[in-house]
């Protein structure tokens, strides 16, 4: 037997040729796993006045010796998964992802080391809670956003940035006039006070000629509802009430009742119900306001609208009794809607994933995306600054033509004007559906009637 020396001695062998073994394993790549860096900064409590110091905005991932590094950069995407919005966010989600996986394969068949990766975050149309989303985001280091939907959710974002923040913003479907500033905030929708025009464009187009005004007491309703009396009574026509409403409120029965006052006052004074006219300015409680208006035959006898807020709202159509009274009334509802050739199929590839029509508003962020992505890899990819990307913009712009066609911007960085679609809700052998019945010809400035739906999926 050997003695005890020699077996420590062996033993100690044993253990250097191990350790050297597992030195050399652990440097090849221990059998061919991927490994990912990433630099995230320590949290930083939300500021008021001061941003936070820039940090890196992008994450490298080793894939390995034949393929090599590739970096990706992410974009926050900004969505309102649940509240007011909620069914316009779903869609809004499914675009942004397919806008990635389309942009990315763009990247790789010419040869690019780097991808971008959208990362979304519920806003719950929340103003507050979208400044939180963002400033959470910001603190990781992400730099580019895309949304938040509302305007009140983005004046909280333009707030910060006016404060110092460095970011790139594109919100597809925020209107509101006071977010018409010079800054690093694009809008791709066209403002409010185009869509005040294309509103009084339709209710003489319908015959209207006084019009009562329904809206949320917030930013985005006092602003379009100022539009609207601006332009039509510009026009000739009357404004005859303008009832502003809380959205959060228990019930719409006062509003309504005010409404059914109104339009008795004028059938009283000899007006014809066809020469009236009320426009709803809402969200998805609109659903609520519907339902409580189809208890009045009154109302149903004049001219509903409605606005981009409301148009091809999921929440209106699973609302049965809200639903049919649209349908009785022709509840006509504006939205941006510019299509070209390919346009159909990313319309087609998102309803066929979602189960129903995508709102104009998820084509638009289709779009944000592509021309986000644009901007960065013309302002030098991954390294590419704040100030680079945001001035880059305008450039991709110049010859970039995507699912909702040319987006010419004006001096605000906001989409000059478009065409709108106007749909409403009819009843089909499948049940209540939206349809596109009309479209405002920007160039002309004048309803036409659609006749075939320009984006029919097989």
């Amino acid at each position: 037997m050997a003695s005890a020396k020699v077996w420590a001695s062996v033993i100690i062998v044993i253990l250097i040729i191990a350790g050297v073994a597992a030195y050399y394993y652990a440097a090849k790549g221990g059998g061919g796993a991927t490994t990912t860096s990433t630099t995230t900064p320590a949290a930083t409590s939300s500021p008021t006045t001061t941003a936070p110091a820039a940090t890196s905005t992008s994450t490298t991932t080793s894939a390995g010796a034949a393929t090599g590094k590739i970096t990706y950069v992410k974009i926050g995407a900004l969505l309102p998964l649940t509240g007011d919005l909620a069914s316009f966010g779903k869609a809004n989600k499914a675009a942004v992802l397919l806008a990635a996986h389309d942009f990315n394969e763009y990247l790789a068949k010419k040869g690019e080391n780097w991808r971008i990766k959208v990362i979304v975050v519920d806003t719950m149309t929340d103003p507050a809670t979208a400044r939180a989303r963002f400033d959470a985001l910001y603190s990781q280091g992400i730099r580019f956003f895309i949304g938040p939907m509302s305007s009140a959710e983005l004046s909280k974002i333009v707030s910060l940035i006016h404060q110092g923040y460095k970011a790139v913003v594109i919100s597809q479907s925020s209107t509101a006039p006071s977010l018409a500033l010079k800054d690093t905030v694009f809008r791709f929708p066209p403002p409010d006070e185009f869509q005040g025009k294309v509103l009084s464009v339709l209710y003489q187009h319908d015959g209207v000629k006084y019009i009562i005004i329904v809206y949320r007491n917030d930013d985005w309703g006092r602003g379009l509802s100022g539009y609207v009396k601006q332009y039509f009574t510009k026009a000739g026509g009357t404004v005859y009430d303008m009832i502003p409403y809380d959205p959060k409120a228990a019930n719409f029965d006062n509003i309504v009742e005010q409404a059914r006052t109104d339009v008795q006052q004028l059938i009283n004074k000899g007006v014809k119900p066809s020469e009236i006219g009320i426009e709803l300015i809402s969200f998805e409680e609109a659903a609520k306001i519907l339902e409580t208006a189809s208890n009045y035959d009154i109302l149903k006898k004049v001219h509903w609208y409605g606005s981009d807020g409301t148009a091809l709202s999921q929440a209106v159509l699973q609302s049965p009794i809200a639903a049919k009274f649209a349908a009785e009334v022709v509840w006509k509802n504006t939205i941006t809607f510019s299509i070209t050739n390919k346009t159909g199929k990313v319309f087609c590839t998102l309803k066929k994933e979602l189960g129903y029509t995508p709102d104009p508003y998820s084509l638009i962020a289709y779009d944000a995306v592509w021309v986000m992505g644009l901007a960065i890899e013309k302002a030098g990819g991954p390294k590419a600054s704040v100030d680079a990307v945001a001035a880059a913009i305008p450039q991709v712009l110049k010859t970039y033509e995507g699912v909702t066609g040319k987006i010419i911007l004006n001096q605000y960085g906001d989409r000059a004007g478009s065409d709108y679609g106007i749909f409403t809700i009819v009843k089909t052998p499948n049940g209540y559906q939206w349809k596109i019945i009309e479209l405002y010809k920007y160039l002309e400035n004048k309803i036409v009637e659609v006749k075939t739906n320009p984006l029919s999926c097989k």
